[in-house]
């Protein structure tokens, strides 16, 4: 099979987070307002398996996995955008939310998650919100997910 750039690669503005707002039994997804960056990470605990017969180097098992996500963003003053406020208001609640990874529909103009692109879901907890003011310029914030179960995968498509 050859590869192809223009097809086979995700540029990085094409994947937003989400983050679930349920309202009654419907949950829609909105993309963190203003973001510039996001990394899920994935990882694996270690234990340690090292005995006298090992030698001189340790040996270890993979043991529970876990995922976070941190993203950061320019601060919005709009309501009705998953903003630092509305970010804030979903940490004081200290309650799991639902996350999506994807890209939002051609010709969106709110970024409305294609729900055919995403590539992660989730449950988290917010660990972490921070804002930055820098004089001479924008506000900036940042917020960590950790991730609590399963993350679950998608097929992107874009």
């Amino acid at each position: 099979m050859a590869f192809n750039q223009k097809t086979d690669l995700i540029k990085g503005e094409a994947l937003l987070l989400y983050i679930g707002e349920t309202v009654g039994e419907v949950t829609t997804y909105k993309p963190i307002a203003y973001a510039s960056t996001h990394t899920l990470s994935i990882n694996g605990d270690t234990i340690d398996t090292s005995s006298k017969m090992s030698g001189a180097w340790k040996e270890f098992f993979v043991g529970q996995l876990n995922w976070q996500v941190t993203s950061e963003s320019l601060v919005s003053k709009t309501s009705g955008q998953m903003s630092y406020k509305t970010l804030k208001s979903l940490m004081a609640a200290r309650e799991p939310i639902l996350i999506k990874i994807g890209s939002p529909q051609a010709a969106s103009a709110d970024f409305t998650l294609d729900t055919s692109s995403e590539v992660a879901s989730g449950s988290a907890i917010i660990t972490s919100l921070e804002q930055t003011a820098t004089n001479g310029e924008l506000c900036t914030s940042s917020i960590t997910l950790q991730g609590t179960g399963v993350l679950g995968d998608g097929t992107p498509t874009t």
